[in-house]
This record gives C-alpha cells, structure tokens and sequence, in this order.
C-alpha cells in the first residue's frame, strides 16, 4: 500500500475556547490530544508510512505548507483537522467515525 516516501500530515491548533470555555456563543477550535491521537493510530490502521502531526499556530509550519494556510484562511478555524497525503488534501474537518477515516485513507492509497 506504501509508496516510497508516502507521508500522511495531521494539521490542526491545540483546543482553545476563544470566547472562554464558559461562553455560549461558541464552541472550542483545534483539537484535544486524545482527538490528535484517535486520527494517528486510526491512520496507522491503513496507512504503514510516516505521520505527522503539524501545529499550524507555529510561523515555519505555516510558511511551509501554503495550501492548508489558505484553506483555513477562507474556511476559519472550524475546518480543522487538514490531513493531507504527499501534499494532496484528503480530509478537511473531523471525520465523524473512525470508519469515515479509514475509507477516506484507503481510497486515497489506492
């Protein structure tokens, strides 16, 4: 299933309230850990290669992968999780069962 060099990325922001976690006008952005580390060990169910997960809060993550910058610029923080594989947009948002994931992976590695 791997092909030479193959690398799944995991963009999102740690879990924030930018309201104040008490607000009601909105919910959180970004992810929690155990969010972080539901989508790496679901994609290790399909996918053999490298992950990584990349914090788009810091300047070199974000002067290096244009792509994803923009799509949060005219999506908002909302979109997050991005994973892309080899620099091709796979997934925009939270998939909303580990089976949604593992189809969207394996349809992208086929």
């Amino acid at each position: 299933m791997e092909k030479n060099g193959e690398v799944l990325k995991i963009f999102t922001i740690p879990q924030r309230f930018p309201c104040g976690p008490a607000s009601s006008c909105c919910g959180p952005i970004g992810l929690t850990e155990e969010e972080v580390n539901f989508l790496v060990n679901t994609a290790r169910k399909v996918f053999p290669g490298e992950i990584k997960v990349f914090n788009l809060l810091e300047e070199e993550v974000q002067m290096n992968n244009k792509q994803v910058v923009s799509l949060v610029s005219s999506l908002g923080w909302g979109c997050l999780p991005i994973i892309s594989l080899d620099d091709k947009i796979v997934s925009i948002g939270m998939p909303s069962s580990e089976e949604e994931l593992l189809e969207t992976l394996k349809s992208n590695l086929t």
